[in-house]
């Protein structure tokens, strides 16, 4: 490798175009190897401040991936690899309603089946040791034992400067392009007061014990029914929640043999005192979740890592001035539903786009500004799903309805929005997508803050319920699968358009449901306070007339979403004065 852009001058020779990454956890280095795939006429160099060998189960943020990261890795070149040396994920899992009953009496929410799309369960410090390698065998200049000290941004196409230090000795790198990839160190953001804040409170504890942890070692053998569920055997390989009002706990295998146990609390229920230390955490668990804790007391713990008040936005992450922000150097929303490589897949994504546009001697600020604008829609569209959920937890119906909501919002349009590499889109394609993600953006607030209403104001018990997602043929389930598929803009603006009008056919069933249950007066309650009716989503008069029938007479005449809402929420439990309910809604779909 050429090494004329390194050394104590501060103005070395410097190559046509290098990008310099300083940082090389999971989000800078595969950031690298996208460039090096995409891009394979541009220098790269990666300043890591670790050296090799990085032992297994390093103890960071993120140890599973959901289906857009996972499909970001795999496009990657590395779906061989990630079979091979990490764990594949049977989906996501959730117990929610509190801990005080015995596991199998509790509401579970679940895949039946291995997913058709792959997550993962990851070990961080193998796959970034192994990452490495690869880069260097791609011609990645790794510099590792790199403590970045300075960072020098220059303007009008001139080299930047980064300073670092490295066995006591100073160098410099002069790249046309910085890439922020530190983490939460975030030299940059920091830097130029970036941080915005999310107006979500959260915190987190967690720690890794040694051995596999399977669940369903926690209910008798004698529980027949329970075992007999679908993926009983592998529960163990879903990322489990056990979940209670404002806090919820994952499980995460690694494939290392160790078991991640995670605490987050929401800070408007539960004080941020409880994740601040191990001895606090482990006590939590005692009182709220005092099975699963004693389950755990068994297992040797390894260690304990805790992050206060986790969430952040950025200001803007890229610039005309050829410097951006990746991983948690840019921002952090929440790790329920294991959003955290999505987030890295868009901003590298976004950054490879830039350099796209760099290369092609295009607008980068107009660009630039496209990708602020789309990362912070998509970013806060994750936000909105997190910041008033702490009543959800902790009501079993609820969370049921937000799991099944959220799932096909993510699939039709989050994951579509990467799949079909829509950030390549000109001004004019942006605006008509945005028109879709908008109204996306604005169902997604409408349904959480029913949902959180609901459960406020009418708490309830789990039972012993398996809430499955529904099987083939499924609305749901077509969504999922249509994530793997690549369409052209036509066919992925008319996919969006069809998708749309099923979200809000959705939604409707969704209050269908709800106010059944309510009944009347607090029906009109919960539809007052929500402002339902400024919503402009229609509830036709007939499909609230099927309510009235029953068997099979009902279910043959639901229509499909109508019909995959009930396979996977279960029977409607309808209040004695349910008709009553209905007929506000019936008044409503016909002012």
């Amino acid at each position: 490798m050429n090494e004329s852009c390194t050394g104590p001058s501060d103005h070395p020779p410097v190559a046509p175009f290098e990008v310099a990454i300083c940082g090389g956890g999971l989000a800078g280095l595969l950031l690298a190897r996208h460039i090096r795939r995409d891009l394979p006429e541009l220098r790269v160099t990666v300043l890591e401040r670790t050296r090799r060998p990085l032992p297994d189960a390093c103890h960071k943020v993120g140890e599973s991936t959901v289906e857009l990261g996972s499909q970001y890795i795999d496009s990657l070149g590395l779906k061989d690899y990630m079979r091979d040396r990490q764990l594949l994920k049977w989906g996501i899992r959730f117990f929610p309603g509190g801990g005080d009953l015995p596991l199998h009496l509790r509401t579970e929410i679940g895949p039946i089946a291995e997913p058709p799309l792959k997550g993962y369960q990851l070990d961080r410090g193998r796959m970034e040791s192994d990452l490495r390698e690869m880069l260097e065998q791609d011609g990645v200049r790794l510099v590792e034992g790199a403590h970045v000290t300075d960072i020098e941004l220059a303007k009008d196409g001139a080299p930047h400067t980064i300073r670092y230090e490295q066995d006591g000795q100073s160098h410099s790198v002069h790249p046309r392009w910085v890439v922020d990839a530190t983490g939460r160190t975030a030299i940059l953001r920091k830097r130029m007061q970036l941080t915005r804040g999310s107006h979500h409170g959260a915190s987190a504890g967690w720690f890794r014990i040694t051995g596999k942890f399977d669940i369903s070692e926690m209910v008798p053998a004698s529980e027949a029914e329970w075992h007999r569920r679908p993926c009983n055997a592998q529960r163990w390989l879903s990322t489990n929640h056990f979940m209670g009002a404002g806090y919820w706990v994952w499980i995460i295998p690694l494939p290392t043999g160790r078991t991640s146990i995670g605490l987050v609390i929401h800070e408007d229920t539960h004080d941020r005192k409880h994740i601040a230390g191990l001895d606090n955490t482990l006590a939590f668990l005692r009182e709220h979740e005092p099975h699963l804790a004693a389950a755990l007391a068994k297992y040797p713990i390894e260690d304990f890592l805790c992050l206060g008040n986790y969430s952040y936005t950025t200001g803007r992450a890229w610039s005309e001035d050829r410097w951006a922000l990746v991983g948690e150097a840019a921002a952090f929303a929440d790790p329920l539903f294991s959003p955290g490589t999505d987030f890295i897949a868009f901003a590298n994504s976004f950054t490879v786009e830039l350099l796209r546009t760099d290369l092609a001697q295009g607008d980068l600020a107009k660009k630039a500004m496209m990708m602020n604008a789309q990362f912070r829609s998509i970013l806060n569209g994750a936000l909105q799903i997190f910041r008033t959920a702490a009543p959800l937890y902790g009501h079993p119906s609820a969370m049921s309805y937000k799991i099944f909501w959220n799932n096909f919002a993510y699939w039709s349009f989050t994951c579509q929005y990467w799949r079909q590499e829509l950030c390549r889109l000109d001004a004019d394609g942006q605006e008509q997508v945005a028109r879709f993600g908008g109204r996306f953006l604005e169902l997604m607030h409408h349904v959480e803050q029913l949902l959180a209403g609901w459960a406020r104001m009418a708490p309830e018990r789990p039972t012993a319920v398996f809430r499955g997602a529904p099987a083939f043929p499924s609305v749901l389930i077509d969504a999922h699968v249509a994530t793997a598929t690549k369409m052209t803009f036509p066919e992925t603006l008319a996919y969006l358009e069809k998708r749309l009008m099923q979200g809000h056919e959705i939604i409707a069933d969704l209050v269908i449901r709800i106010v059944q249950e309510l009944g009347p007066e607090r029906s009109q309650q919960l539809l007052h306070e929500v402002k339902f009716w400024d919503w402009d989503v229609p509830i036709l008069p007939q499909r609230i007339e099927l309510e009235a029938l029953s068997g099979l007479e009902r279910r043959h005449r639901l229509p499909d979403i109508a019909r995959d809402v009930e396979r996977g929420l279960g029977p409607v439990r309808r209040h004695p004065q349910a008709a009553q309910a209905l007929e506000l809604l019936l008044a409503g779909a016909t002012r």
